[in-house]
């Protein structure tokens, strides 16, 4: 995790071991989230191959029980699960086409998102710098235009999107594509007008 802070506000930058999880399942499943405009696909693409196992019926539930578990981490009101050994998704219960798909393929899922976590520690190697220099600017930026910040943590969720953009999460949380962070000018744009909402 990457930390910096200022008076009254603190930004910190991680990414999400439990997200990735589930937007491997997503894709890996072709599950289209129900509602809002979601995320878009993960980067390296997972090929959607159990979405041939799912017929009509239990994709749909599939669907859903995704879209529940999704709004759960969201809301951090889900436990987290341990990818560091091989869960029985007991958990998942009341969600058993949820619960199959994972028990199905959790050794892929696992494989993948440890390599994703190991591309992050790197990511990070490389980018912390610019990364808090740009928020503390963006956050002087504001000072100076006389708004005063106040007690404010801003948590970022670097994940491996295929979309270069960031997605605001009411209250205080950004999705942001890790290759955001490539160009300067773009991740400004979406950071800046956050950060005014916010202040």
């Amino acid at each position: 995790m990457v930390q910096d802070s200022g008076s009254g506000w603190v930004v910190s930058a991680d990414t999400h071991k439990e997200m990735l999880l589930a937007l491997y399942f997503r894709d890996l499943a072709a599950i289209e989230p129900v509602g809002q405009a979601g995320l878009s696909a993960l980067s390296p693409k997972v090929k959607p191959a159990a979405a041939q196992e799912l017929g009509q019926e239990s994709a749909g539930e599939l669907r859903q029980e995704w879209q529940s578990w999704w709004e759960r981490i969201i809301s951090n009101t889900h436990p987290s699960i341990d990818i560091q050994a091989e869960p029985d998704f007991a958990e998942f219960s009341d969600s058993p086409s949820l619960q199959h798909l994972m028990l199905a393929h959790y050794g892929n899922a696992y494989t993948w998102t440890q390599r994703r976590l190991g591309e992050y520690q790197e990511f990070c190697r490389n980018t912390t710098t610019v990364r808090l220099e740009l928020v503390q600017q963006l956050f002087d930026e504001r000072e100076l235009e006389g708004e005063e910040v106040g007690a404010l943590h801003l948590k970022l969720v670097e994940l491996p999107l295929a979309e270069q953009r960031a997605w605001f999460i009411e209250p205080d949380t950004v999705i942001v594509s890790q290759d955001l962070m490539r160009d300067v000018a773009l991740f400004r744009s979406y950071l800046e007008p956050i950060i005014a909402m916010l202040t």
